[in-house]
């Protein structure tokens, strides 16, 4: 299921809610409905990490680390039963993290008492949402972790989600090999590809772009966001001076004020579109290009089966590479990728990466005219 069409925990107020919507007990009423066939206390001591995870913006990370432990332990096995269940958890998981993605837009982070004072006590209003920088930074790299891409002609992908995974899994479980085959950095240690992957994410967000009443400010120059959900004002506090200011969108008339009763209503605009900057980028993303045709042809022929919501299966065909099929391919190459291939890849890709976010440009806008601009 897409993560919009599965169902959410009503939204609570308070610090609370992360505790709240994360502990064994809302896993468990999650796995009862969505993946039967997992069970929560054979793997409890996979999960003690998770309300941290989530506290930090990271839970999709953190989960996604946890398929590839899983997976680890699916091909080490010899055991035929056991192989088969460790296949269903990670199924399962998988699930689970379209689930963690869907609420993570939804946190509601408490007010301390200088935004009380700073606001005049409005912000304590049932009727307000405010977002600190750190909440919206991990917002929007989750938005930016999962938004693959392809060029027109599907000559190059941007796969994103695919990258971060290896990325994730080579430190995980690949250390010796990378060692072995040289790929060091400069002083001998290792590359930490992770870490990199985590911090390249970081430079984008922080330099997404607000426009408001008293000019442009980049993320990192915002203390945080505060929503009225009534009216759909929205704006942002300034981190030198902390002042409220209203945030504007571009629309089709010029710069209006913001309008957004919820943070998933304020998109992520790239002045250039992705599909575009692939194809300007094209000549030098020489590794991106081999990492894509690997893909296509890891996946040609291949098929899955996946069920919607009343339970009725579906086959997809993996190399049809429609914008919904994105997902399943990420999750199948990453269980089948050939190492000896990668390995030496992921290092030198990271150059590629760093060409594209050096022609990423992200503005916040209203949902509405963003769509209208698309």
């Amino acid at each position: 299921s897409a993560p919009s069409q599965i169902a959410r925990p009503a939204l609570q107020g308070g610090t609370s809610i992360l505790h709240l919507r994360f502990s064994c007990h809302k896993f468990n009423t999650f796995l009862k409905i969505h993946a039967p066939g997992f069970r929560l206390e054979p793997n409890k001591d996979l999960f003690d990490g998770l309300v941290d995870a989530v506290a930090k913006g990271c839970a999709e990370n953190f989960l996604t680390a946890l398929v590839g432990t899983i997976g680890e332990k699916s091909r080490n096995t010899t055991d035929p039963t056991e192989k088969k269940r460790l296949q269903d958890n990670v199924s399962h998981l998988k699930k689970f993290i379209e689930y963690v993605v869907a609420l993570q837009d939804d946190t509601v982070v408490a007010i301390d008492h200088s935004e009380t004072e700073l606001l005049g006590g409005s912000a304590l209003d049932s009727d307000f949402e405010f977002f600190d920088h750190d909440t919206l930074a991990g917002i929007f790299s989750l938005r930016i972790m999962t938004q693959d891409r392809m060029s027109a002609g599907k000559k190059v992908f941007f796969p994103i989600r695919i990258l971060g995974r290896l990325f994730s899994t080579a430190d995980r479980f690949h250390c010796d090999m990378f060692i072995r085959k040289g790929i060091i950095a400069s002083d001998g240690s290792p590359l930490y590809f992770k870490r990199w992957f985590d911090s390249w994410v970081r430079g984008i967000v922080g330099r997404v772009v607000f426009h408001t009443a008293k000019g442009d400010f980049m993320l990192s120059e915002i203390e945080g966001l505060r929503i009225m959900r009534s009216t759909g004002s929205v704006w942002i506090v300034d981190k030198e001076q902390s002042r409220t200011i209203p945030l504007l969108s571009e629309g089709e008339n010029g710069l209006q004020p913001m309008k957004a009763k919820s943070l998933k209503q304020i998109h992520l605009d790239h002045t250039e579109r992705m599909e575009d900057l692939l194809i300007r980028l094209e000549p030098v993303l020489t590794v991106m290009r081999q990492i894509t045709d690997n893909i296509k042809a890891s996946v040609k022929g291949q098929t899955v089966t996946v069920k919607d919501r009343r339970r009725n299966e579906h086959k997809i065909e993996l190399d049809d590479f429609r914008p919904g099929t994105l997902t399943l391919v990420s999750g199948w190459y990453c269980d089948n990728v050939d190492w000896n291939f990668i390995a030496p890849l992921l290092s030198l890709v990271r150059v590629e990466l760093d060409y594209i976010a050096a022609a990423t440009r992200l503005t916040a806008m209203s949902s509405t005219d963003n769509l209208k601009k698309h």
